[in-house]
């Protein structure tokens, strides 16, 4: 009977050693899942490429790819339109100065074809000759510098088309040079039938 008892007494110490091991292991794992959770950590790791999954705010989280480059669709939409955004302006940056060499260009023609207009005008005002042909003279003159400043237009146009396919761009800025084109032509025509007027 003592040794029964002393049999029992030291398989309840063994018991009770397992049972305060075990209970402190679940309580240092239970209590570390909790930490993780208030620090905002992902319980599931994720390959290259793959979701993270958040299980306290349950929702994905796109993972971070290589150089730090998101690979959400929206992000990578995002950084392809900004990526077209910086060649547009590196294209406009390239065909500025011909574009402003074609302008002044344009309009020192329109300058000198005025000054030669007023001054045929006073020189037949002055022995009253006729001049009601001038107009016509002056208008058709101003219409073929229009057209040669019209080539140059088209040639820078088509550089930039270039540009636009060769790099893939999602752009019709060519276009846009046109319509900035037809404003300034508007504004030429303007000043000639303005001093054609004072002519007559």
């Amino acid at each position: 009977m003592k040794q029964y008892k002393r049999y029992m007494k030291k398989y309840g110490m063994i018991t009770a050693a397992v049972v305060v091991v075990v209970g402190a292991t679940l309580f240092l794992a239970l209590n570390k899942d909790h930490k993780d959770k208030v620090d905002g950590k992902p319980q599931m790791t994720a390959g290259r490429g793959e979701v993270q999954v958040d299980p306290v705010a349950n929702k994905a989280n796109p993972k971070v790819g290589e150089n730090g480059t998101p690979t959400s669709k929206r992000a990578a939409e995002s950084q392809q339109a900004k990526h077209q955004e910086e060649i547009i302006e590196e294209i406009k940056k390239m065909v500025k100065p011909e574009w402003e060499k074609m302008n002044q260009f344009a309009d020192k023609r329109l300058t000198a074809l005025m000054n030669e207009m007023q001054e045929e005008y006073k020189a037949k005002k002055d022995r009253n000759l006729d001049h009601a042909r001038m107009e016509g003279k002056y208008r058709a003159i101003y219409n073929d510098y229009e057209e040669d400043t019209k080539v140059m237009v088209d040639k820078i146009i088509s550089n930039i088309q270039k540009e636009v396919v060769e790099n893939n761009l999602n752009s019709n800025i060519g276009n846009e040079y046109l319509q900035l084109y037809k404003i300034e032509k508007e504004k030429r025509i303007e000043k000639v039938s303005n001093e054609l007027k004072k002519l007559s």
